[in-house]
């Protein structure tokens, strides 16, 4: 089990026992602190496990004896005999509400008790047709009517940053059997699209029989599903559909292809393949009554006289026109990537303080790191005020002197009020290096007002950057409604960036977004927003939403040096 799945099981178990006894504050706060302690902790609790047992599970903060216990079951079957229990004392229908984003304990016994709703669809068809309108405010009910719409399009799905590490796992793991030739991941995995439904494997082998075996028996696997001579597939860890298919090493380019998708992507492709007298399929081209089978993508490709196509772009949205001309983009690699822009620390809401941030980041050969803690306006978050921001820069330039080889930069995420006004005053961001303003409050104002709420923000003298400019959660919550043409055209006339957050429930600004205000002259920032040591490593997703928005490296501001970095900053006067 993940650190995410370990904690969200306690915000579960938090939610019902608010349910079941709203007086027990004592246990619900408990919970909800060692879940926040678990998703954000410098270390996988799995980890932790395994090198020092449930001992070393109860040395971390806000974890006692029992939620121990429940962090080793959890570890070691998936399950908690707990979270069973204490359904049982609560109505099954509110603890199916909790599960739609927005509803919480209060709103899910109302629900049950006054408005008498039996289930989610019945629930729906009850706010649809007025029925809760003397229970609820408008608003409410929207946003409820919201968060099922939401809920209903994330069934059956999960974040990239969950299918990813997984399918890298499969694929490393069948390499080695004996007798495999190629394997790759593909669908909408490999395009990198933010959220994945089943994982799709395809596999070049001289022994397929022995690939399947090897196959069903990988760790985790809890059902089997169907095992062919040549296809195969199974359940991981109850959830997770996994595809296996065995497929002709002579013809493994066009299949490689074919199975990456998009279908609008293939049958563009198809299409084009018909002006040239010929016909495309998963098997090669064929004309003048012969098959031309490809065992590269490259060449299936070049055989159509276009550029390779990178997996990100296939999505039928101009890019066989652009490898047709040979002007396809130059796509930002994650080795472009000097800095992270946006690190959380001890000294607001982070797990790590500011040395360990600096060794995570030498480790993964960054040339400089920004500080960029919560202000005190997000006072739940630990924001900083005067007197702490002060003693943080002492604390920064302590440690830059013990790491000489790595600059570290001064920032914060100072947040947006509703008006559009800072939560601190100029002359404390005058001091810093750069400064990343963000959104934390007022999610659902009108179309207008968050416009005008966001532009007075990018005209402020002071902020370089925008921070989850959408303010999207996926799964859990819609982006704020904005006109992008005007936000768009505010970033070009005074130099501000809009970050590309590589969170895993954000990926904000996504790709489209990305896309279009490229075409305005905006630039960009792929910052973490990391909380803990774990969280650098996510830069990667960030990545790969640039890439399927066309981004190349000279759009991303932290692909320069840092003194390139600082000279672009609004305080400078050069950008």
């Amino acid at each position: 089990m993940t650190d995410k799945e370990i904690g969200q099981t306690f915000y579960q178990i938090a939610k019902i026992l608010e349910l079941g006894n709203p007086a027990d504050r004592f246990r619900i706060i408990a919970y909800e602190r060692a879940a926040q302690t678990i998703e954000n902790y410098a270390e996988e609790m799995k980890d932790v496990y395994r090198k020092g047992g449930i001992k070393a599970l109860n040395d971390i903060p806000d974890v006692g004896g029992s939620i121990a216990e429940k962090i080793e079951e959890l570890l070691k079957t998936g399950k908690l005999k707990y979270l069973d229990e204490i359904k049982k004392d609560v109505p099954v229908s509110e603890v199916e509400f909790l599960k739609i984003p927005g509803v919480g304990p209060k709103t899910a016994i109302k629900i049950t008790k006054e408005l008498k709703a039996k289930n989610i669809d019945d629930l729906e068809k009850k706010l649809k047709s007025g029925k809760g309108d003397e229970l609820f405010k408008a608003k409410t009910a929207t946003n409820i009517l919201r968060g099922i719409q939401i809920m209903k399009r994330m069934t059956g799905r999960m974040l990239i940053t969950e299918a990813l590490p997984l399918a890298e796992e499969i694929v490393t793991y069948l390499k080695k059997v004996k007798g495999v030739e190629k394997i790759d991941y593909v669908g909408s995995l490999r395009r990198m699209k933010e959220t994945i439904g089943d994982i799709d494997i395809i596999a070049a082998s001289s022994n397929p029989r022995k690939l399947i075996e090897e196959f069903i028996k990988f760790p985790g696997i809890s059902q089997v599903l169907t095992k062919g001579e040549t296809k195969s597939t199974v359940i991981h860890n109850q959830k997770t559909q996994i595809d296996l298919e065995i497929l002709p090493a002579d013809e493994y380019g066009s299949l490689l292809q074919h199975f990456t998708g998009s279908k609008e992507h293939n049958v563009a492709m198809r299409t084009y393949a018909q002006t040239k007298n010929m016909s495309f399929s998963e098997h090669g081209f064929k004309f003048d009554g012969k098959l031309h089978k490809l065992t590269t993508e490259k060449e299936v490709y070049n055989f159509l006289g276009m550029d390779f196509i990178e997996p990100e772009l296939r999505e039928n949205t101009g890019e066989i026109e652009a490898a047709l001309k040979h002007k396809l983009p130059k796509l930002v690699e994650l080795t472009d990537i000097k800095s992270d822009l946006h690190v959380h620390s001890n000294w607001s809401d982070g797990a790590m303080t500011i040395s360990e941030i600096v060794r995570a980041a030498e480790k993964l050969g960054y040339e400089y790191i920004v500080i960029s803690d919560h202000t005190v306006g997000l006072g739940i978050a630990n924001g900083l005020d005067e007197k702490r921001l002060e003693l943080r820069q002492k604390e920064i330039e302590k440690v830059q002197k013990i790491h000489p080889k790595i600059k570290i930069l001064s920032s914060v995420e100072v947040n947006i009020k509703a008006d559009g006004d800072l939560d601190i005053k100029d002359w404390m961001l005058e001091k810093l290096d750069i400064v990343t303003a963000s959104v934390h409050t007022s999610f659902f104002q009108d179309k207008e007002t968050m416009t005008n709420r966001l532009i007075k923000a990018i005209n402020h003298p002071h902020v370089d950057i925008i921070g989850h400019p959408s303010g999207r959660i996926i799964g859990q919550r819609e982006p704020y409604e904005v006109d992008w043409s005007q936000v768009f055209r505010a970033c070009k006339e005074t130099g501000t960036v809009l970050e590309i957050s590589a969170f895993p429930n954000r990926l904000d600004l996504k790709d489209s977004l990305c896309r279009e205000a490229k075409s305005y002259g905006v630039k960009f920032a792929i910052s973490t927003d990391s909380h803990q040591a774990g969280h650098l490593e996510l830069m990667r997703f960030g990545v790969a939403v640039a890439r399927r928005g066309w981004l190349e490296k000279e759009d991303i501001v932290n692909s320069r040096d840092v003194n390139s970095l600082i000279l672009w900053s609004k305080r400078s006067g050069h950008w």
